[in-house]
């Protein structure tokens, strides 16, 4: 089995050089030829797509994107925190994308996995829970579709940095939140947990009631360009540009 993780690219449209670097990289992992890949979500800061409509600042990405699903990878995208809105337009896109919003089981060469963007780890912070309810309603997707898509763009850009903001003041996640989440599914059969979202990559072991578990994120593509590759058993953190 060949895998591929990556994760929190969080372009930002037209002038962004890191989606040249994204559309680089995927590229590259066509011609490798992986079972299934999966975006942890973020790879988008905002999505905003008035009548289904593309923006077009995004057209390498998308193209890229739809030569791997050609290429028959199985393509999972984990909604993130960022681009919630990709659901509707991703699944009718691309044939061999499967969306996944809440984490996600997944057995790896007998290793069973669990897969999430990581945006629910922090059971400490109510605030982001009951704004994640209120912003992933039918409610606002219906408001979105109505209003003018510069207004729509405005509020998705104004709420992504607020993010931002309120990240670059907490800037880690406290270990024992982690521990907690890792034990938790340590207790419910798992050996591996994958998340995005924190933008530190890196692989901690932990052994729990006499068993191995693994807790891998996948870190980000926005200065750390860190991505993670499953084969012939093993996990790998590696980083974009770097020699393996």
């Amino acid at each position: 089995m060949y895998c591929i993780f990556l994760s929190d690219a969080h372009l930002k449209g037209r002038d962004d050089k890191n989606q040249e670097k994204v559309v680089q990289f995927l590229e590259g992992i066509i011609k490798e030829h992986p079972d299934m890949v999966f975006l942890l979500g973020d790879i988008f800061d905002y999505w905003v797509n008035p009548g289904g409509l593309i923006d077009p600042v995004y057209a390498p990405l998308m193209d890229v994107l739809r030569r791997l699903s050609e290429s028959n990878v199985k393509i999972y995208y984990h909604i993130g925190n960022h681009d919630f809105f990709v659901k509707n337009t991703f699944e009718k896109m691309f044939n061999t994308m499967e969306i996944i919003e809440n984490g996600m089981v997944i057995e790896l060469d007998g290793s069973r996995c669990f897969v999430t963007h990581g945006d629910m780890i922090d059971y400490t912070d109510k605030w982001y829970r009951v704004l994640r309810f209120i912003i992933r309603s039918r409610f606002s997707s219906a408001i979105a579709d109505i209003l003018p898509a510069s207004i729509t763009r405005r509020i998705a850009s104004r709420l992504s940095q607020h993010s931002r903001e309120v990240w670059t003041i907490k800037r880690t996640m406290p270990n024992h939140v982690i521990d907690e989440f890792v034990e938790n599914k340590a207790a419910q059969g798992f050996d591996v947990v994958i998340a995005a979202h924190f933008h530190t990559p890196e692989i901690r072991e932990y052994t729990i009631q006499d068993r191995k578990i693994r807790y891998i994120n996948t870190g980000n593509w926005f200065n750390a360009y860190s991505y993670v590759v499953f084969k012939d058993g093993q996990f790998d953190l590696r980083y974009y540009g770097k020699p393996v």
